[in-house]
């Protein structure tokens, strides 16, 4: 017990020691935080810094303490902070000389916290807006050409991010809405999606519609059992809505057949075209054994073009 108390002792008084080592005045305590800058030693230099910006910093230092402090997060790997300093280094200094060191970092650290295609996209899309303003601002900064490549890879995470979306359509059978959302990719993302995996992808989606179609008509005629036996009602308006229901049901199964058929020659087609086009593609493998017969209806694994990036193998050392 006695020992217990010792130590305890021992480490408030190794507390208090090192917490009188730091400087009251805010002066000080910005030299002291240029110091450990310099040392790179970035968890002293934010505490030093926090401190110091409560207190009253002449104009020049105070505009220099903001932008070290951003990047002393930054280099800490503390990206949230790192964003909300950058974000409100810009908002006070938007002509620093500083300006376009944060709005590059800016767009770094939102990509720091990009986790893939399979999750939610804000950080990638503010990332994306961040490099887009950086190049209209700074067309012949240095750092340009990679914000450019960045932008490259940003939007190709996006087109992952709506492939995801439309696998998961195609994972409980949904074609129609998978087709659709396809051929909104192939518009919006054209050149950042290869062409032989989009046409296998789209192709299929409508050669499949009538897998779709045979459950969707499952479902109706499931549901017309139930509305015909309200035909023998005695009561007039329930048979005449039953009649009306049941006109209704027969059109969406005349529908859904077509559909079906219509989207199935559209779907041939394409594929053809994939074949044609990529004789050699792995995709085409897959389109000739769905052309003879087979029915492949496995989801597509989505592919992470960040952590295939350069971006990914030097992020550390930007």
């Amino acid at each position: 017990m006695r020992l217990q108390m010792l130590l305890l002792v021992c480490v408030f008084a190794f507390a208090l020691t090192n917490c009188e080592r730091v400087p009251k005045d805010p002066q000080q305590q910005y030299k002291k935080a240029m110091e450990s800058a310099s040392k790179k030693d970035w968890d002293k230099t934010a505490q030093l810094l926090e401190l110091a910006l409560q207190g009253e910093l002449p104009p020049e230092e105070q505009e220099i303490a903001r932008i070290t402090l951003a990047n002393a997060y930054y280099y800490s790997g503390n990206y949230e902070n790192a964003i909300l300093n950058y974000e409100e280094f810009l908002q006070l200094y938007p002509a620093s000389r500083y300006a376009k060191e944060a709005l590059f970092r800016l767009g770094l650290s939102y990509m720091e916290l990009i986790k893939g295609p399979e999750w939610e996209q804000t950080f990638t899309k503010k990332a994306l807006k961040t490099f887009q303003e950086f190049v209209k601002r700074y067309p012949q900064a240095q750092e340009t050409k990679k914000a450019k490549e960045y932008i490259k890879i940003l939007k190709k995470i996006l087109a992952e991010h709506e492939l995801y979306i439309a696998g998961t359509y195609d994972m409980t059978h949904k074609f129609t809405a998978s087709a659709k959302r396809y051929e909104e990719i192939k518009e919006k993302y054209k050149g950042l999606v290869a062409e032989d995996r989009l046409l296998y992808l789209l192709g299929r989606a409508y050669y499949f519609t009538d897998v779709q179609s045979e459950e969707e008509i499952g479902r109706i005629k499931r549901e017309l059992k139930k509305v015909k036996k309200k035909l023998k009602s005695k009561d007039p308006s329930e048979v005449a809505s039953a009649k009306n229901r049941l006109a209704m049901y027969e059109e969406e199964i005349k529908k859904w057949k077509e559909i079906a058929k219509k989207n199935r020659l559209k779907g041939k087609k394409i594929l053809e075209e994939l074949i044609k086009k990529f004789p050699n593609s792995q995709y085409s493998v897959k389109a000739r054994r769905i052309l003879s017969g087979e029915k492949i209806l496995d989801v597509e694994p989505v592919k992470s073009p960040l952590k295939r990036s350069l971006w990914w193998k030097i992020r550390k050392t930007l």
